[in-house]
């Protein structure tokens, strides 16, 4: 069976050949993709040389896992390249239009031509002995950008010829120039859309046209800005374009993301439902985009699906994509998997010596750490991997923090139990169970008493190497657990509050009792770290929540840092923001009204100046702070969301709510790709502009594409010059005009190459390039989702009061009792006067 499926495997590769040979034969050109309007005096045109497309059976030996296949990839050549100095002259090129006196039919050569060129594909093929790395092929796409001698008329058709001599399989097209169907590259939108309420509804306006460098659209300020609905055809003013910021070295990161002055077209103050797209006066219009209440719910989802497909452990070969495998479930995939307990930690003594590099990366300088008698743990499965790793260190329980925040503020609103993840219909809102999934697996890190600090990766006998007890993963623990359990609270999943409770207590008095407690030692997470102290003020200030347990109360105030109104909650060396964070939405009595004044009036103080107020001064209008690094994808925003939550109306909370928003935007389209920078193959997201391939799983599992709802880095330097893949010079230096430095050439929000190859480039990891976005798409979607809106019309009308008036006054074991209409959440579970208070206070029909 094995021999055929291969046969056939085979046969089928050499057909796809065969087919794109015969196919090349008959072209032999470089490929148009497509011809679009910038604006009224510069055309686009974009070629590609060829793609590098996937065998994506899930046949063979490395189906369904990270394993490469050489035959698992090929290059697809439309045959001769383009030739660039020819598409670069002007003669070469003739426009004319039927339409258009000023071209008319003998028509008129651009008075300039330019492009810019970059690496669109890459292949990674046999060994090379010589090179000591793996052979790369590659494919590249090019764009030649026309400066037209006349401006375009709005309506009016135009014809581009093109001579044969630049290699263009297709020699002439059509286009009509009309800002309503015209979509431009210039025009910067969130692709995904936008919330039908009175927030920021931010458009961008620039466009960097390589070895020409930015357009200067000063000339256009003051031009009418459209939203044309697209089902009815109907446009409407919405505004004016304006000036907003230079460009400027200074952006996240201090990287010039956009190499452009930036001008905007917003439409604040639109808010009815509908699809449209922002069309502009002179230029173009944007792709299509929603404008509905719950916009934020897909990538929300997708997201979520995200983690779900990092995850490691997880046995689902009948889902759609399958999750990664290898399993890694000592003795049982595969079978030889084993999972040795050793002494080895941060605090050790040899830590530092013992090994190079990456040390969880490299298990074999684990082993002579391995304990007396050689015990191992065959219950060490589960969490959540980096990319393609598969080691799991303390440095990734952020994740938890960050899925579990936004449920917190919003009160436990974010109750979808149909997102696609394998526990979806069990009753628990999805994004509980993948915290839960991690959650778990730190506790199943048992050693006696104590919690181990990780797990390392896999040699080649399928081994890893648990690390050493140590008590800051004994209070990370602590605060895993409570923090759950507290959501399990809100959700009114009182058996599982209770589980996570006594795990909770059991881990803080562990570590409570142990001689050093090491609560001044610190766990990096991705930008910030915890030092012991914040992760026990965490524990405290979710078990307060839970048992009501004054002492822990106690132990939040002793711990805080929020001694002041201006206090320093989060940086990089400390992080208390989740533990005020769970302190300030305390459903207790508050017996410390100073710290919790202290704690609220910080955390929106460092919000404005870490955060919010950088999208008065950016380019872009990010918020994100300034610890993102490499890492241009980042979103860290999470002291907006806190301070959101807690803010009173008011100028504060506007402008939180705008400083969150923009940095969605910025994620989901309104970057200088037009692109959402995240996978989304085999979502609802992937009829948009996304990421295609990444450093990640998914290949050859029978489903296009790598797995969803994945982020990389795009990151653009050296971090292993040994490898290709540790080194994205290899691919910036194959551009035109030259990438340049972080402040020169290219936009550096330009910088994805489509590559699975590239680790330094395309990885991604969760305490960096996941958590900040889970937090910032579910808090958006939580702030419009009802609790009350039984029937998921995304209303609450008089359909969902009969829902909680058909239980009034019923307990849960009356017949026709609707557990969904206890929204006060009572441990008796009565519906009464305070259910009624929650639906009345999201009561809002539809107009």
């Amino acid at each position: 069976m094995f021999y055929r499926k291969r046969l056939n495997r085979k046969c089928q590769l050499i057909i796809t050949a065969l087919s794109f040979i015969i196919i090349s034969t008959d072209v032999f050109a470089a490929k148009l993709v497509e011809i679009k309007v910038i604006d009224k005096d510069y055309i686009l045109v974009y070629f590609k040389d060829g793609d590098v497309n996937f065998v994506d059976d899930g046949l063979g030996s490395t189906a369904y896992t990270s394993n490469h296949d050489t035959a698992n990839n090929y290059v697809v050549t439309y045959g001769s390249a383009l030739n660039t100095a020819n598409a670069v002259a002007t003669a070469n090129w003739v426009i004319k239009s039927t339409d258009d006196a000023n071209y008319g039919t003998t028509g008129l050569h651009p008075t300039n031509c330019y492009r810019k060129s970059k690496l669109n594909g890459m292949a990674e093929m046999d060994w090379d002995m010589g090179e000591n790395d793996w052979h790369y092929e590659y494919t590249m796409e090019h764009t030649i950008y026309l400066k037209l001698p006349h401006s375009m008329v709005q309506g009016d058709s135009y014809t581009i010829e093109i001579n044969a001599n630049t290699n263009s399989d297709v020699l002439s097209d059509t286009i009509t120039f009309d800002i309503f169907n015209s979509p431009s590259e210039a025009v910067h939108v969130n692709l995904v859309g936008y919330l039908n309420d009175s927030s920021i509804k931010a458009v961008d306006l620039y466009m960097w046209m390589g070895n020409f460098g930015a357009l200067n659209y000063a000339g256009f300020v003051g031009n009418d800005v459209y939203i044309y609905n697209v089902n009815t055809g109907v446009s409407e003013h919405v505004g004016t374009v304006a000036f907003w910021k230079n460009s400027s070295n200074n952006d996240v990161g201090w990287y010039n993301l956009t190499a452009s002055n930036v001008w905007i077209a917003d439409f604040t103050g639109f808010n009815r439902p509908g699809t449209y797209r922002i069309a502009i006066e002179g230029i173009g219009c944007s792709e299509d985009f929603e404008i509905r209440k719950d916009v934020y719910f897909e990538p929300f989802r997708v997201s979520t699906l995200g983690y779900f497909y990092m995850r490691i452990g997880q046995d689902n070969l009948d889902m759609t994509p399958v999750p990664r495998r290898p399993l890694y479930i000592p003795n049982v995939s595969p079978s030889n998997t084993k999972v040795y307990i050793t002494t080895m930690q941060p605090w050790h003594p040899d830590w530092g010596t013992f090994s190079g590099g990456d040390y969880w990366d490299n298990p074999n300088d684990w082993a002579p750490y391995v304990k007396p008698g050689s015990p191992q743990n065959n219950n060490a499965y589960g969490a959540h991997s980096d990319a393609l790793d598969w080691d799991r260190h303390l440095g990734h329980i952020s994740n938890i923090y960050d899925m579990l925040l936004p449920y917190i503020l919003t009160d436990g609103k974010l109750n979808d139990d149909d997102l696609g993840i394998d526990e979806s219909g069990n009753g628990i809102p999805d994004i509980l169970d993948e915290a839960r999934n991690e959650v778990d697996f730190w506790l199943r890190l048992r050693d006696g008493d104590g919690y181990s600090h990780g797990l390392t990766n896999p040699n080649s006998s399928n081994v890893l190497y648990q690390a050493g007890n140590t008590p800051i993963a004994a209070w990370a623990n602590a605060a895993n657990a409570s923090m759950l359990a507290n959501c399990f609270m809100l959700a009114g999943l009182d058996s599982l509050k209770d589980t996570y409770t006594t795990s909770a207590v059991t881990a803080y008095n562990y570590a409570s009792g142990l001689p050093d407690q090491m609560l001044y030692e610190k766990q990096e997470v991705g930008g910030t770290s915890l030092r012991g102290k914040d992760l026990k003020m965490m524990a405290a200030a979710f078990l307060y929540n839970l048992t009501g347990n004054t002492a822990y109360e106690d132990m939040v105030n002793s711990l805080s840092d929020a001694t002041t109104s201006t206090s320093t909650i989060a940086n990089s060396d400390k992080n208390q923001l989740w533990a005020s964070a769970g302190y300030l939405k305390t459903q207790r009595s508050v017996h410390y009204t100073t710290l919790f004044n202290r704690m609220k009036a910080s955390i929106i103080n460092e919000a404005k100046n870490i955060e919010a107020n950088y999208t008065n001064s950016r380019p872009t209008r990010r918020a994100t702070d300034y610890t993102t690094g490499y890492f241009k994808t980042v979103h860290n925003v999470q002291r907006c969301i806190v301070a959101h939550a807690i803010a009173d109306e008011g100028a504060d909370k506007d402008l939180f709510k705008k400083a969150i928003v923009l940095e969605a935007d910025w994620g989901l389209g309104r970057n200088s790709m037009n692109i959402i920078y995240m996978t989304t193959a085999a979502t609802s997201l992937s009829d948009k502009r996304s990421i295609e391939n990444a450093y990640t799983s998914g290949r050859d599992d029978g489903t296009p594409g790598v797995h969803p709802g994945h982020t990389p880095y795009i990151n653009t330097d050296d971090w292993y010059t040994g490898m290709i893949m540790g080194k994205p010079s290899w691919m910036t230096d194959k551009c035109y005009p030259a990438y340049g430095t972080t402040s020169t050439g290219w936009p550096k929000a330009e910088s994805y190459f489509n590559t699975r190859y590239v680790w330094a480039h395309s990885e991604f990891t969760p305490q960096q390039t996941m958590r900040g976005k889970m937090a910032l798409y579910a808090y958006l979607y939580g702030l419009y989702k009802f609790t009350a809106d039984f029937d998921g019309d995304l209303d609450v009308d008089l359909a969902d009061a009969a829902v909680l008036f058909n239980s009034w006054l019923k307990v849960p074991a009356d017949p026709g009792y609707d557990p969904r209409a206890n929204l006060y959440e009572d441990p008796a579970g009565i519906v009464d006067l305070y259910d009624f208070a929650v639906l009345a206070s999201e009561w809002q029909p539809s107009p």
